[in-house]
């Protein structure tokens, strides 16, 4: 309970709700002095006052009068009357209650003998009277107010929320929820579910072209594949089949190239946690001359490595920092003329180790180079899915804490920094 009362929405709505009460129960009481009390109380001084000023004569000129007149005030007024001579004897007792109210004494004659008369309120009038006629009221207030609140919240919250739950059953068999004019807040969860189907949508919209695409640009090559595989089984010279086993070679790599496309769609939509490791810039430039050398040689295109920080450490999660460097050297190979060259320089700048991956390609357009990183942004307009490989670089990279731009220089070049790994503060 303690735990619960730390919120500060919580306390605040608990002060709010003691307020109501509070507030409910001034307005009740006040309600019911208005209407309860206070017409009682000028009912009894406009009795008192109309029976001593109006009614009691100052004399009478026999006793038997002042009794008849009595007993008919009594009547009239519904008031208990006694008449008490002047030595305080009674001379006419009605028997008042214990918690009858007297409301007046007064004097009159009858020849020379003085008469005191006492006027007694004749409804019972006590502290549990007043309690439990409160008690009551309140009840009835909080009935009204309890009819009050489930017309309203029906009107207002019910009937709302029934609508939000309709629309989501709805949207299972493909009708989708309206938006609504924005009144309160059921409103703007209608609004934010509404967001929230238009989003799905789109994003069904966007797997089914991708899809679709994917299908479209796998068929053209798989039917070469198929049809150069077909004349593979006919007797054919030596550079027949040399040509046709290039050839299927350049499809099967156009596949994996589309396939590789998509598996970056999947990679940007998986947030998995980073799985971090020391490694040394030295056993980095290792493995990325093992990975892409002889790879790259073999297409005529040159590769380079050259560092300042061979000792230096980073703190990174091994796989994604390699799809770093797999996204942009790919995107690099395609793009660099015959004789290509592929340079990696590695820096150490302050607290970061700066990577940069230069080509002698065209380069980019300056217009449109801040837009490299965007998902599904691409230069190539055969491409009908693509862009999606340096939007996850830019992902992967921040990740880590560090920052990634493109710029042109002699060709295209992308830089990433990565926060250098200080021992002294693991």
């Amino acid at each position: 309970m303690i735990n619960i009362f730390k919120n500060h929405k919580v306390r605040r709505n608990f002060i709010i709700t003691l307020f109501i009460i509070a507030l409910i129960n001034v307005i009740s009481l006040v309600t019911w002095y208005y209407l309860r009390i206070k017409p009682s109380l000028n009912n009894i001084e406009n009795t008192k006052e109309t029976i001593i000023n109006e009614k009691i004569a100052p004399s009478y000129s026999s006793y038997e009068d002042l009794e008849k007149n009595i007993d008919s005030l009594a009547q009239e007024y519904d008031v208990i009357l006694n008449i008490v001579d002047e030595e305080n004897n009674i001379i006419k007792d009605n028997q008042p209650q214990e918690n009858n109210l007297e409301i007046f004494s007064t004097f009159t004659k009858v020849d020379d003998h003085l008469y005191i008369i006492n006027g007694y309120f004749s409804k019972r009038i006590n502290p549990v009277n007043i309690i439990l006629s409160l008690i009551s009221f309140q009840i009835i207030i909080v009935a009204i107010l309890i009819v009050s609140t489930y017309i309203f919240t029906g009107h207002l919250i019910i009937t709302p929320i029934e609508k939000i739950i309709n629309d989501l059953r709805n949207y299972k068999f493909g009708k989708k929820p309206v938006r609504n004019e924005v009144n309160n807040e059921l409103d703007v969860i209608q609004n934010e579910f509404v967001n929230l189907v238009d989003s799905l949508e789109a994003e069904k919209k966007e797997q089914k072209r991708i899809i679709a695409s994917i299908s479209h640009d796998i068929k053209t090559p798989l039917t070469s594949i198929i049809g150069y595989s077909t004349l593979m089984e006919d007797n054919l010279s030596n550079k027949e089949m040399k040509e046709y086993s290039n050839k299927v070679h350049e499809k099967a790599l156009h596949i994996k190239d589309i396939l590789a496309t998509f598996d970056d769609y999947l990679v940007n939509y998986d947030k998995q946690k980073i799985n971090l490791s020391v490694v040394c810039i030295k056993d980095l430039i290792n493995e990325l001359n093992e990975d892409y050398k002889i790879e790259l040689n073999n297409k005529n295109i040159e590769f380079n490595i050259t560092t300042n920080c061979e000792k230096a450490k980073i703190n990174i999660d091994v796989l994604k920092i390699k799809r770093v460097f797999s996204n942009i050297i790919s995107n690099s190979a395609k793009f660099v003329p015959e004789k290509g060259i592929i340079n990696i320089t590695i820096l150490k700048k302050n607290n970061f180790i700066e990577f940069t991956i230069a080509d002698n390609g065209p380069g980019v357009d300056e217009k449109i180079i801040d837009k490299l990183f965007d998902p599904f942004f691409t230069t190539d307009p055969s491409r009908k899915i693509s862009g999606l490989g340096l939007s996850i670089c830019k992902e992967f990279v921040e990740v880590h804490k560090g920052t990634i731009k493109a710029f042109n220089d002699n060709g295209l070049a992308i830089k990433f920094k990565l926060p250098i790994y200080n021992e002294d503060k693991k």
